[in-house]
C-alpha cells in the first residue's frame, strides 16, 4: 500500500527519490523501476505536498511499497533533501519524472558503488530524438553523459540522475537542500573531502526534452535565470557583479562545452537538420536568463513554472516526438 513507511523487506540497495504532484505524473517511471532486474531491492521515495494530493491508484500498477514523504515542492532542492533523509538505502539517486531507466540501470549503478566512488553518473540518451529543439537541449544539458562516452573518473556529476552514497550527502546537514539547487558547490565540496566520482556508461536512462517552440525557449530562459538567481542568493555582491558583467559570454561558454557532444552526434548521423542553430539559440536564451538572474534574482513564479516543465515534460513534446499511441 501507499503510505509513510515502506513494506517490510530487507534493507534496499538503492533508494530512488522522486518529487511529484501526483501518481499519474510518475506512472511510467514507477513502471520502469518495477521492471528493473533488481526491482525487489529498490525503494521508491515519493516526495509530494500531501498524501491526499498524491491520489489513489485508479488501475493496477507497481504502487506497492512506495514510501511517501509529505513536503512542499518548492524549493525543489529542499523537497529532494527531505526524500534523501527519509531514504533507507546506502545509495540514493534523485530521479526525474521524464527520465526512464533501462532495465539493468539500477543493478549497474549499485555494482559500480561497490567500489569507493561516492557518486556514479549513468549514460543519458535522448528519449524524443525527432526534432532539433529536443536535441539542442539534450546536447547542452547532458552531452558529457551521452551514450558512447567511455567509463571514466569525472569531476562534476550533476545532482540529479547521478547516484550518491547517502551518508556523504547527509553529512551536509541542513545545507543539503541548498546544495541540491542549480549551480551549487556540491561536487566541489565532496571532492574537497577526498571523494571521487565515476561515469558508468553501461547504466542508461532515456531523457525526454521540451520540444514545443514557445515552451522550449521559455524553459531555456528560466533555466538560466534560476541558475543566476541561485548564485546571486549565495554570492557576495562583488562576485555577482563580476558575473553580471561577464554574462554576455555565457552563450559562447555553453556552446563550447557542448561542442564535442554536437560534433560526435553529428558524425553519428543522428542530428535533425537545424540542431546547431537551435543549440546556439538555446544558449543565447539561457545567457539572457542568467543575466536577468544575476541582476534581479527570480520570483517564485519562475520556479513554479520551471517545476511545471520538470514534472510534466511529456506535455511539451512535439507531435513527432510523442510516443506511438499517446
Amino acid at each position: 500500500m501507499i503510505g509513510h513507511s515502506s513494506v517490510a523487506r530487507s534493507v534496499p540497495r538503492l533508494s530512488v527519490v522522486l518529487a511529484t504532484d501526483g501518481l499519474w505524473t510518475v506512472r511510467d517511471l514507477v513502471g520502469s523501476l518495477a521492471a528493473q532486474t533488481i526491482s525487489s531491492e529498490i525503494e521508491i521515495v515519493v516526495v509530494c505536498p500531501s498524501v491526499a494530493a498524491l491520489g489513489t491508484p485508479d488501475e493496477p500498477g507497481p504502487w506497492e511499497g512506495l514510501r511517501v514523504v509529505e513536503h512542499v515542492l518548492l524549493p525543489l532542492g529542499e523537497a529532494r533533501a527531505a526524500g534523501i533523509r527519509a531514504a533507507g538505502a546506502e545509495v540514493v539517486v534523485i530521479a526525474e519524472t521524464h527520465a526512464f531507466p533501462a532495465p539493468d540501470w539500477a543493478e549497474r549503478l549499485v555494482r559500480a558503488h561497490d567500489a569507493s566512488w561516492v557518486a556514479v553518473m549513468p549514460a543519458v540518451t535522448n528519449a524524443n530524438p525527432a526534432t532539433a529543439l529536443s536535441w539542442s537541449s539534450f546536447l547542452v544539458d547532458y552531452g558529457p553523459w551521452a551514450l558512447g562516452s567511455g567509463a571514466r573518473e569525472i569531476d562534476d556529476p550533476p545532482t540529479y540522475h547521478a547516484s550518491f552514497k547517502r551518508g556523504a550527502l547527509l553529512a551536509f546537514g541542513p545545507r543539503l537542500g541548498e546544495l541540491l539547487e542549480p549551480g551549487s558547490t556540491l561536487a566541489d565540496e565532496l571532492r574537497q573531502q577526498g571523494y571521487r566520482f565515476w561515469h558508468e556508461p553501461t547504466a542508461r536512462i532515456d531523457h525526454l526534452n521540451v520540444a514545443v517552440p514557445k515552451a522550449w525557449i521559455h524553459e531555456r530562459f528560466l533555466g538560466g535565470r534560476l541558475l543566476g538567481a541561485s548564485r546571486r542568493a549565495r554570492w557576495s555582491r562583488r562576485r555577482t557583479l563580476a558575473y553580471l558583467v561577464g554574462s554576455p559570454l555565457v552563450p559562447a561558454i555553453r556552446l563550447l562545452r557542448s561542442r564535442q557532444a554536437v560534433v560526435s552526434s553529428s558524425r553519428a548521423g543522428s542530428l535533425p537538420r537545424g540542431t546547431r542553430s537551435a543549440t546556439m539559440l538555446g544558449c543565447i536564451a539561457w545567457g539572457v536568463g542568467e543575466t536577468v538572474g544575476y541582476a534581479f534574482g527570480a520570483r517564485r513564479a519562475s520556479a513554479a513554472r520551471m517545476l511545471e516543465y520538470e514534472l510534466h515534460k511529456v506535455s511539451y513534446l512535439s507531435k513527432r516526438d510523442r510516443p506511438t499511441g499517446s
